[in-house]
């Protein structure tokens, strides 16, 4: 579970046995549940009883990967899938590969989840793209089109707004 996703099937029948397993009593076939999955899973803190969601389980596992091949340029796999998936270095601009292994494949479905959540941290802005980032933003996460039309959009607007606030400034003087 931390280098393959699980599919949707095997992760379902995991959850129904656990399911099954906490609300089985010494008979055996019918079993009554008191209270639903869902909160049975959050955690203690907040009224359940800390059991985890084996898909949310699994796909924190595989960000995992993700995460050591961010930090860890110098490891073995860093090495062998950034020379097939992603020479530039970047995971998260990764190549389209035809016949991707299963492996990989979790990988970057794990690093496009994650690349969701992520920020900038500006710092001297070289490795920068303001078009293709993510900056948080509706709009701004990298779809192409959408995203330049509404870059487009927005500089129109503050462009407007710095000869406005310009005009004003000369009238004033």
């Amino acid at each position: 579970m931390s280098v393959f996703l699980a599919p949707k099937g095997i992760i379902d029948d995991i959850q129904a046995k656990l399911s099954r397993a906490w609300w089985a009593g010494k008979e055996k076939g019918r079993y009554w549940t008191m209270i639903p999955w869902k909160t049975l899973c959050k955690p203690k803190a907040m009224g359940g009883l800390g059991i985890r969601d084996v898909r949310l389980f699994n796909m924190a596992l595989l960000g995992r990967q993700v995460w050591r091949l961010i930090n860890n340029t110098d490891s073995l796999c860093f090495k062998v899938l950034s020379s097939k998936y992603f020479p530039d270095g970047n995971i998260f601009k990764a190549k389209k590969v035809d016949k991707a292994s299963f492996t990989w494949s979790s990988i970057a479905k794990a690093a496009e989840m994650l690349k969701e959540g992520f920020g900038w941290q500006v710092g001297n802005g070289e490795k920068i793209n303001i078009w293709a980032d993510n900056w948080g933003m509706e709009g701004l996460n990298g779809d192409g089109e959408r995203s330049v039309a509404w870059g487009q959009q927005m500089l129109g607007r503050q462009q407007s707004r710095a000869s406005l606030r310009t005009g004003l400034g000369r009238q004033d003087m």
